[in-house]
């Protein structure tokens, strides 16, 4: 061995020492590529190095590294397996020397890349576990026969290269097999813990791009009909994407391409929508990225099939809820109607008792009965609980001025122990509503006024016109109603305070307010000008009787 021999043959141990030492050290492998590339250049005595790896996919040699070269073609320039002499070497497994391209058959110039003024070229696989991965060139300007030990030395350096790459791969590959991992945690865990639909599918497509840095991701739901929606997005989600998921959906199967997947969201057989992944510049998913981009789709439609059993849940809860309203809000309303009448009988009752004396007529056992029958009522109504009775209505054009003075008429043996006046007479009140339930709410408000007010005070009904309405106003002389205990008088089963010694059971003002509104109209309490309370309500007017106050 010669001097010169010796001295290349250290250069090359160097140097192969050196790649090695980058090879355990580097953690950005591309970068790592980069600079075995250019050092290869100088070992070799070249002026172009260059590495092209295979995607197995489609079989394509693509260009990922170069020094020498057009750095323009990295990622871009390709040739096929069998293609150029780069191709060759991929398909024969062996390097490959040419003196003169020009004069090969086999080379084959692509453009954008090479350079007339390169002639001389060496090729050599590149071959990890067995497979072939890629191609390693060098090229020189001037005519060059490679020797064995130059073949030798290059594939060498292909060899360490190779151990580069699948070292990077590998590392890639655990890297995102955890973020994998942790992503499918992550997303069963909230699966179990909240129902909020929008905040799982918005966990699912950020714990998607996260595996993928630089991706984008979104969830697209049908809607009634054929409508799709999207409800969940990170990033941008480019056309041809959003293409694959329309594609997902009208074909019920993935669609898989070089930068992004669209999954279909399917449970129990009932196609829901569909989940795409972008990742730009990405060469090809493997098997495993598509179970796992399918297995974050299945846990979006479990959590879209769960919100769905859960809102037809709740709707169901609440139609019962409902229904169990109504049947108590009939119940109580019909027992507080009977309220009012009972106290009628009862009032003609005590005052045939005043007349006839105590023995004459057994008047005194049938008020008791009437009394026991009142009772009866109370307890009907404190066993049951609601606010929302359903009302049916007649709605007729009626005058008020008569109906309220036949309900004052009615009630006027209830009312015998106060001093009872009614609206003065006058033209018809003419409004539009149920007659008999205003009467109702007429005798219901004097009926309350007869249990607050002390016996021999006023109680006076009035009514008058404001623009388009008429209201009636029942004012008494009792204590009043304070205005911290206005807001809530109109609710069920509420009672002012301090009034517990008063016979009751808080539905009457509830059932009048039910009535009022149902109407059309508003019922309200305000303060009497010499003190007591004034409960008023309102109807709207009948169309002639509007018309003639607008006049």
């Amino acid at each position: 061995m010669t001097a010169s021999d010796a001295e290349r043959k250290l250069r090359e141990l160097s140097f192969l020492h050196e790649v090695a030492q980058l090879a355990s050290s580097a953690r950005d492998w591309d970068e790592m590529l980069r600079v075995v590339i250019g050092r290869t250049t100088d070992a070799m005595g070249a002026e172009v190095s260059s590495l092209y790896l295979l995607e197995r996919s489609d079989g394509l040699l693509r260009l990922v590294a170069t020094n020498g070269l057009n750095r323009g073609g990295i990622g871009r320039a390709t040739l096929r397996v069998g293609e150029g002499i780069v191709g060759w070497v991929a398909n024969a497994r062996i390097p490959l020397a040419a003196r003169d391209v020009r004069t090969d058959p086999r080379w084959k110039w692509v453009p954008e890349v090479d350079e007339k003024r390169f002639t001389s070229m060496l090729s050599v696989p590149v071959v990890a576990r067995d497979e072939v991965i890629g191609v390693m060139n060098v090229q020189t300007v001037q005519p060059r026969d490679f020797g064995r030990e130059e073949i030798d030395f290059l594939q060498t350096i292909a060899n360490q290269v190779a151990g580069i790459i699948e070292k990077g791969r590998l590392q890639r590959e655990s890297d995102r097999k955890l973020r994998e991992v942790s992503a499918l945690f992550e997303v069963s865990n909230v699966l179990t813990s909240t129902l909020d639909l929008d905040e799982v599918l918005s966990l699912i497509v950020d714990r998607l791009v996260r595996v993928y840095p630089g991706a984008s991701g979104a969830i697209l739901l049908r809607e009634e009909g054929e409508a799709v929606r999207e409800r969940a997005r990170s990033g941008e989600i480019g056309k041809t994407a959003g293409a694959a998921a329309q594609r997902a959906l009208d074909e019920r199967r993935p669609i898989v391409a070089f930068d992004h997947i669209a999954v279909p969201l399917i449970a129990n057989d009932r196609l829901l929508g569909a989940v795409v992944l972008q990742v730009p510049d990405y060469k090809e998913f493997l098997e495993e990225e598509v179970r796992f981009v399918g297995a974050l789709a299945n846990q979006a439609a479990l959590a879209i099939d769960k919100a769905s059993l859960y809102a037809l849940e709740r709707k169901t809860t609440e139609s019962l809820r409902e229904l169990e309203r109504a049947r108590s809000d009939f119940v109580a309303v019909v027992t507080h109607d009977l309220r009012t009448p009972l106290s009628v009988i009862r009032g003609h009752l005590e005052m045939l008792a005043e007349k006839n004396g105590k023995s004459k007529l057994p008047i005194s056992e049938a008020t008791s009965q009437v009394l026991r029958l009142d009772q009866l009522v109370d307890r009907i109504l404190a066993g049951v609980r609601t606010d929302r009775p359903e009302l049916s209505l007649r709605r007729t054009r009626f005058d008020l001025r008569a109906t309220v003075m036949a309900a004052l008429k009615e009630v006027a043996p209830m009312a015998r122990r106060h001093k009872l006046s009614g609206p003065r007479a006058g033209q018809p009140v003419f409004v539009r509503g149920d007659r008999r339930r205003t009467a109702e709410v007429v005798a219901g408000l004097v009926h309350n006024a007869t249990k607050y007010a002390p016996q021999g005070t006023r109680i006076a009904v009035k009514i008058e016109r404001a623009g388009d309405r008429a209201i009636v106003r029942v004012q008494d002389q009792g204590r009043g109603v304070p205005p911290n205990e206005r807001s809530r008088i109109f609710e069920p089963y509420a009672r002012g305070a301090g009034n517990d010694e008063v016979p009751g059971s808080g539905i009457g003002l509830f059932a009048s307010r039910r009535v009022v509104e149902a109407q059309g109209g508003d019922i309200w309490v305000e303060d009497a000008p010499d003190g007591g309370a004034v409960f008023a309500f309102s109807l709207p007017l009948g169309r002639e009787t509007a018309s003639a106050a607008s006049r």
